[in-house]
């Protein structure tokens, strides 16, 4: 692809930022089919044309926003945070990791909720990389550090899927229906029994090599 003309890589990494903030607020507020490229140029207060020198096209946007606005990022920490943790550690991490996405990226979150469920094409791009990233990676870890008893018993990608489901319906319930207000529940203590459930189930999950532990 292209690189704009003029701008050294710290500027186009600017541009390109800007680009995906007013494609990530245009699409929330108007819908994916409802937000045209020069919709996107005059919020982010640039020509049409110069978007192509950034994205191919809207999907190649929207793939690019999940990549980096979503939980995907965090996710990519786990292999280096697996190292240090146990399975507690890991998944108390990992869900506060994952609110904090969440909370941060609201009008992605939103997006996500009501636009992939329309379009197929969308959805098949969440679908591939945020959650089926998300659940391959901690099935792995799941798998890899279950006792002997629950190894015959869980299978590691429904454990996982389990998992993230909770942490997304607990989040929705309080964040986007309101629950907050009506039925509040103390986030802290949330993870604190689903973790406790998961461990219980699958045992404690020591790391494999040695190193110091960040989270009790």
């Amino acid at each position: 692809m292209a690189k704009e003309p003029g701008r050294d890589p710290h500027q186009r990494r600017d541009r390109r930022e800007e680009i995906l903030q007013a494609s990530l607020h245009l699409f929330a507020t108007k819908g994916f089919h409802g937000t045209s490229m020069r919709d996107i140029a005059r919020s982010a207060d640039i020509t049409e044309g110069l978007i192509y020198h950034y994205f191919e096209n809207k999907r190649d946007l929207f793939r690019a926003i999940i990549d980096e606005h979503s939980f995907l990022p965090l996710l990519r920490t786990l292999p280096q945070l697996a190292e240090q943790l146990d399975l507690r550690g890991l998944l108390i991490v990992l869900a506060r990791g994952f609110f904090d996405v969440l909370r941060q990226n609201t009008e992605l979150t939103r997006l996500l909720l009501q636009e992939v469920q329309v379009f197929p094409e969308e959805k098949e791009a969440f679908f591939a990389d945020a959650v089926g990233e998300s659940i391959q990676e901690l099935s792995q870890i799941l798998a890899d550090r279950m006792n002997e008893r629950a190894r015959a018993k869980v299978d590691p990608d429904i454990a996982a899927r389990l998992f993230f489901n909770s942490l997304l319906a607990f989040f929705v319930e309080q964040e986007i229906l309101g629950g907050k207000h009506m039925l509040p529940v103390d986030e802290s203590a949330y993870i604190e029994h689903l973790v406790d459930m998961f461990v219980k189930r699958l045992g404690p999950g020591q790391p494999k090599s040695a190193g110091p532990k960040l989270v009790r």
